[in-house]
């Protein structure tokens, strides 16, 4: 019986001194007080961030949208220069050439066209609002509407391709939006 009452004592003192140990370790952290809710989206705060609008929109809806950049100005001007065709008794062909705004950095455009094409001579060239591409007119010797019509082609003057075939009307490309 001595045995059991002293095994008790043990018990006891051990589980007093891990209760005190576990009550002596014990730390609360509050990392904001009282509780923050983060507010509601709207067209003008993203949960209490304003956004730029320039890369990050908010609708009336609460939906949020990236915005895609928009093609930095590159402060270039296209032009065509008109050069008589050989051999043709008059007629005039098109370069299209790019240029820096102040004239500076004048560069020619070389764009492949079938035998027997060539580009309008027409100033009637246009860039697209991504400034990717190209578009103008192309002709031939003969103005018969074999290949003739409206192109495109890459800015450099590469994939060069007929997108409006000439169909006997005379036309130009006006705007590119």
């Amino acid at each position: 019986m001595k045995k059991l009452v002293l095994s008790t004592i043990v018990l006891l003192a051990f589980s007093a001194s891990i209760t005190l140990f576990q009550m002596s370790c014990h730390k609360t952290a509050n990392a904001q007080s009282p509780a923050y809710v983060l507010p509601a989206a709207t067209t003008t705060k993203l949960g209490g961030v304003i956004p730029d609008g320039t890369t990050i929109s908010v609708d009336g809806t609460g939906k949020i949208s990236a915005i895609a950049a928009a093609p930095k100005q590159q402060n270039k001007i296209i032009y065509v220069k008109n050069l008589p065709l050989a051999g043709s008794g008059g007629l005039y062909y098109g370069q299209i050439w790019s240029a820096n705004y102040d004239g500076t950095g004048q560069q020619q455009i070389n764009i492949t066209l079938p035998t027997g094409l060539f580009i309008s001579y027409t100033e009637f060239v246009r860039l697209s609002p991504d400034q990717k591409t190209i578009f103008f007119n192309v002709s031939d010797a003969k103005m018969d509407s074999n290949g003739t019509g409206f192109y495109s082609a890459n800015i450099d003057g590469t994939n060069p391709k007929l997108i409006i075939p000439y169909d006997g009307a005379i036309g130009t490309v006006e705007v590119a939006y």
